[in-house]
């Protein structure tokens, strides 16, 4: 009886538990420090980009290492692989994200496409963004 309460009680906990926005570059940096995994959801729509974004295109990013510089910048990283590149469809890449939240709340997302065989870089684009206009972080 102890063991299928502590299992429903486990189960009821694990549904509930949820991703907390992180609003000011402190929470930002007070979870880096805390060793809690991050992640970064941008609204391309409502960032600065250098090129026109068609519809509206939300990522969401949990990156694979974060960094707190100097108390006045959290900066992480991802790479993955593709093969559904909009720049390059059927061809096999590696996109490389990096994300940059500074203390006075702007941010910059910047992307780049590499070849999947040779890792040489083919395109790389970057997004201004503002903390909670834009770039969302959640941990």
């Amino acid at each position: 009886m102890k063991k299928t309460t502590l299992m429903v009680a486990a189960a009821l906990f694990s549904l509930s538990a949820r991703a907390v926005e992180l609003p000011t570059f402190s929470d930002v940096a007070a979870a880096v420090k805390e060793g809690k995994q991050l992640t970064f959801v941008v609204t391309l729509n409502a960032c600065e980009t250098d090129f026109p974004v068609p519809g509206e295109n939300v990522s969401s990013v949990t990156p694979n290492a974060a960094m707190v510089v100097n108390n006045e910048r959290v900066t992480a990283s991802d790479r993955h692989f593709t093969m559904n590149d909009p720049s390059m469809p059927g061809t096999p890449v590696y996109g490389y994200s990096k994300f940059n939240v500074n203390v006075d709340g702007s941010a910059t997302m910047n992307a780049t496409i590499m070849k999947a065989v040779d890792y040489s870089r083919v395109g790389a684009f970057e997004v201004r963004c503002t903390l909670g206009k834009g770039m969302k972080v959640f941990a």
